[in-house]
């Protein structure tokens, strides 16, 4: 083998990442908390992956290429780069080329017999299904998708058919290739969860996931030792915690890493980053802080009495949300249907099954985005149009505007009818009640001198799409004229009391 530069690439000291780096399945993933050695790991896969390949019989030279993936350019060059710079330095590798894409070529020529090696690594950033178009021209050996959590199952869909086409047969074709991914524990409700736990992948080109020991354990306080503290428990988010014995890269980490890492934070924090469960955290400030799960979430049932409204969020990840409002002004919500990389066709025969399953003879009114009276270019008719032509009754919102439809969402949740919340979510509407409870959320931006910011527009996530079709229900079904009125009945978070109006617009 071509004798590389210096590199300390042994993880026989890490039982999963070394369990992970001798798999053989056609996608690996794993997860862990932070400081894990996670990413390191798959940083040196490449590297292991690149010298393994056939010398090409043209030049004796072993030719590999990867794409690295990241969910958006500011975190690829932060975090990525800079962790990928640390194993495989430029002025030991040679200079990066920094223009989009971000490529790093290292070659080494071959010497005394030994194949030289030439690995061309490619940096993207792809965090929507559509971005998946992005692939179609790459012609890869394997792919890295670093913190998979950020990004949509479509992507790591897209990249099983690009990898396994680099180097050429005449260049000795790929002895290896696959998709590797790593990544902070993400929420029960993701398809890693889905994949690794419920339904996994089998066959001749498996899925497999690996799970690191978490950096910390919860430990009851029933189990604590007198004075805690000085026997190096700690206690943060009302919990106490111990360093996990079994913690991996600990030798690698500063003195006390875990310890400093728990001050602050709360427990979800903490179980996810740190204990390295699956765990909801939310981040940054959420589209609708009015919402409260525990207070809002019910078992709800279908009343044949009142219309059938529906709010949809168009586009390839297309979802509906079911909602019906009362003659005093309150809102059920009823069920979800939330889809991914799903074109209006397939979409409007799913929900044609979802009313005939659950909401028969119901009398319905859909509400969506006015951006669907957008002509599609090849299909030349409006998403409203064959939402139409199936037999639904249509119609786009007055506005599209995000603070307009915020406002119309927020209303609802603000006000009391019967002594009961203004709005009640079913207990089954897992992600629009995890998009309402901050899944779908402002980002926050660092301003120095310990202040924060957020920004102007909430970021677009797989929570998003169900919090707009929630948006546009409650637009189109009467918030926007009650907004516009003033007239909301009960009392608002802060205490501000309104009058009530018996004029209710029922559709």
């Amino acid at each position: 083998m071509t004798d590389l530069p210096s590199m300390n690439l042994d993880f026989s000291k890490s039982a999963t990442v070394w369990k992970f780096l001798h798999d053989k399945s056609f996608v690996r993933g794993l997860m862990g908390p932070v400081g894990s050695g996670k990413s390191y790991g798959c940083a040196a896969e490449i590297m292991l992956k690149a010298v393994q390949q056939k010398p090409s019989p043209r030049d004796g030279i072993r030719y590999s290429r990867f794409v690295i993936v990241r969910n958006t350019y500011p975190e690829l060059r932060t975090t990525t780069i800079k962790t990928w710079g640390e194993l495989f330095p430029e002025d030991v590798w040679g200079p990066m080329r920094w223009q989009p894409p971000i490529t790093h070529h290292l070659k080494l020529p071959s010497r005394d017999n030994a194949p030289g090696i030439d690995c061309e690594v490619i940096f993207m950033a792809l965090s929507t299904p559509q971005d998946v178009r992005k692939l179609l021209s790459l012609e890869l050996t394997g792919a890295w998708v670093n913190e998979a959590r950020e990004l949509p199952k479509a992507v790591i869909d897209g990249l099983t058919h690009r990898v396994g086409r680099y180097p050429t047969k005449s260049d000795g074709g790929a002895s290896w290739y696959g998709i590797i991914m790593d990544t902070n524990p993400p929420d029960a409700d993701h398809w890693w969860h889905e994949l690794s736990e419920k339904n996994p992948i089998g066959g001749r080109f498996p899925w497999k996931f690996f799970r690191q020991p978490g950096g910390v354990l919860e430990v009851s306080a029933k189990d604590l030792p007198e004075n805690p503290e000085a026997n190096g428990f700690v206690f943060s988010g009302g919990k106490w915690w111990m360093v996990n014995p079994s913690a991996e890269n600990k030798t690698h980490l500063p003195d006390g890493y875990y310890e400093q890492l728990l001050g602050g934070k709360n427990a979800d924090w903490i179980r996810c980053y740190a204990e390295g469960k699956f765990t909801f955290v939310q981040e940054g400030r959420p589209v609708w802080p009015e919402y409260d799960d525990e207070m809002m979430s019910a078992d709800v049932q279908y009343d044949p009495q009142y219309p059938l409204q529906i709010g949809v969020d168009f586009g390839l990840t297309p979802a509906a949300i079911f909602g019906q409002r009362t003659s005093g002004g309150a809102w059920k919500i009823l069920d979800e249907l939330v889809t991914f990389d799903m074109g209006l066709e397939r979409f409007g025969q799913e929900l044609i099954g979802k009313i005939a399953a659950s909401f028969n003879k119901a009398e319905v009114q859909i509400w969506g985005d006015p951006a669907g009276n957008k002509r599609d270019e090849i299909y030349e008719v409006t998403a409203f149009d064959h939402l139409q032509s199936i037999g639904f009754r249509a119609q786009p919102t007055d506005s599209n505007a995000f603070n307009v439809r915020r406002e119309a969402a927020a209303a609802p949740m603000n006000r009391l009818v019967g002594g009961k919340p203004g709005l009640l979510v079913s207990k089954k509407c897992l992600r629009l009640r995890k998009s309402l409870s901050g899944g779908y959320f402002f980002k926050r931006v660092s301003m120095g001198a310990g202040q924060d910011r957020f920004k102007d527009a909430p970021v677009k996530n797989e929570h998003s799409h169900c919090g707009d079709a929630f948006g546009y229900l409650m637009l189109g079904g009467g918030e926007q004229r009650r907004l516009r009125r003033g007239t909301y009945g009960g009392s608002f978070a802060g205490g501000q009391t309104f009058s009530a109006s018996t004029d209710f617009e029922i559709f």
